[in-house]
């Protein structure tokens, strides 16, 4: 697969390697800086440079006492009661991406085999740093060409064929919960009333329609499992001089192939307000089909990108009524906001979605 090319914006990105992705070794001075938190607790992590990392975690870039660089994740409190076991099931995923010759960027293990340190309550975890650019939907992903290979990479990804024992194991599944018995109506008035949301009744009834359409096909899209990303949207994605590195793999492990093919091909292909680019999103699906051979996509798979938004709502809306000076409130307004995309857009979905593959080679 060839490297990813990029343009527009420059900054530091989050975590990489520099290289097409190793599961490095635990470099002598972070080795030294794991020490000293065992021993001393929290006030010996440095303060560090804060980076752009995800909606859930504090990563920083922190310089050693050599004067080389780590980044440090540092598990935010909303995940602390997580199971490790997530983390380290994520982060076994993007071991197994690197013995696939995929440009992963897996965590550090420490000396005890394990990726995440743990300091009182406190999470961590290592990962190799590297200046590069994050990619972003509003100047890079739209572009064809590199939307083609974010399909290329899903599928090379999806064709692991990893075992999915420890993630059943763990109680997990691949797709979400259904949502159909949330009195939406209910859940909106109150968001309204304790919030400063602009929710509507109409927004209430999106809700419901897209709860009742998932349920509906959640059964059909559950007969096929694989293991994936979790999130490979372009902020995931970073480019370098050395091609380009997948970060960010905490949600990797049991996917519906065809749902997050629907994910991913709509968090590539969607500008700054949620506006789907034809020519991006059919990019990102040729790009996958014609590295796979599973066959045409299911098109109740974009009704499963939808229970995903359902889901990610509900964690917010949850939030937001705890939390009012938290970025809830905003982050189920614009999920509604794609959800009514969506809606304004299946019939030229659905057409982009079940396209025909070209022939191997053919360009």
């Amino acid at each position: 697969m060839p490297a990813m090319r990029h343009g527009g914006r420059t900054e530091s990105a989050a975590h990489g390697n520099g290289s097409a992705g190793s599961a490095a070794r635990l470099p002598p001075a972070v080795g030294e800086l794991v020490d000293e938190l065992r021993h001393h607790g929290l006030d010996r992590l440095p303060a560090g440079e804060p980076l752009t990392g995800g909606f859930l975690h504090d990563v920083r870039r922190i310089t050693l006492s050599d004067g080389s660089r780590v980044v440090v994740k540092r598990i935010g409190r909303r995940s602390a009661t997580t199971s490790s076991d997530r983390f380290r099931l994520g982060e076994s995923v993007a071991r197994a991406a690197v013995r696939h010759s995929i440009p992963a960027v897996p965590a550090y293990l420490l000396d005890d085999g394990h990726p995440i340190l743990r300091v009182g309550a406190t999470g961590l975890l290592f990962y190799p740093n590297v200046h590069g650019i994050v990619l972003s939907t509003a100047h890079q992903a739209l572009d064809p060409a590199l939307c083609r290979r974010a399909g290329e990479l899903l599928a090379r990804i999806h064709r692991m064929r990893l075992p999915q024992h420890p993630f059943r194991t763990a109680g997990e599944s691949a797709l979400w919960d259904t949502t159909e018995g949330v009195p939406w109506d209910r859940l909106v008035a109150a968001l309204r009333h304790r919030t400063d949301s602009r929710l509507s009744g109409e927004d209430a009834r999106l809700l419901t329609y897209w709860s009742q359409a998932y349920a509906v096909v959640l059964p059909q899209l559950s007969g096929r499992v694989s293991v994936g990303h979790g999130d490979l949207a372009p902020r995931n994605v970073m480019a370098h001089d050395h091609g380009y590195s997948v970060i960010d793999w905490e949600h990797a492990g049991l996917t519906e192939p065809w749902t997050e093919l629907a994910v991913v091909a709509l968090d590539w292909s969607s500008g700054p307000g949620g506006e789907v680019c034809g020519p991006a999103f059919r990019a990102v699906v040729r790009g996958y089909l014609e590295t796979t051979a599973d066959g045409l996509p299911d098109v109740n798979a974009l009704i499963g990108r939808a229970g995903r938004l359902l889901a990610w709502f509900l964690y917010n809306a949850r939030l937001a009524l705890q939390d009012r000076k938290g970025p809830y409130v905003e982050r189920i307004e614009n999920t509604v906001h794609l959800l009514h995309v969506q809606a304004e857009t299946m019939t030229e979905l659905r057409e982009w979605f079940c396209q025909v593959p070209r022939a191997r080679g053919q360009r």
